[in-house]
């Protein structure tokens, strides 16, 4: 099983959350709705990946306002582990600028997550930032 190192933020526009629908020809879960996340470059600081997958995701500046503790998420069909480290994230707009990653975008409560088909680990990385 090979073990991927990646970061997710979860972004936060006064009271609601961004949640992004992955493209159907993601890699590794297509159509499903998920945080900005991606992997960790080597020598790159987890706080430093975090806000630029941010950026690249949804083209806005964001600001981390805590950082949830480290987890492992195992998908045994895929033969993949993640090591995750999940980040709050405040942005001061709501104005999305899509990129090829992600089809669609939503801002919602927390509480609402539950009503989307996500990918897994998403409601640990609620969990482990006390958010849930």
């Amino acid at each position: 099983m090979k073990t991927y190192f990646a970061v997710t933020g979860i972004v936060k526009y006064k009271n609601k959350v961004l949640i992004l629908k992955k493209s159907p020809d993601d890699w590794n879960y297509p159509n499903k709705w998920s945080f900005c996340s991606g992997y960790v470059k080597e020598f790159e600081a987890a706080e430093d990946t975090v806000l630029r997958e941010i950026k690249e995701e949804t083209g806005l500046d964001a600001k981390i306002i805590r950082r949830g503790i480290l987890f492992e998420l195992e998908d045994k069909k895929k033969g993949k582990r993640w090591v995750v480290t999940p980040f709050l994230c405040n942005v001061y707009s709501q104005k999305i600028k899509l990129d090829h990653e992600n089809t669609e975008f939503r801002w919602i409560d927390f509480k609402d997550i539950k009503k989307y088909d996500t990918v897994p680990g998403l409601k640990k990385d609620l969990k482990v930032l006390g958010l849930e």
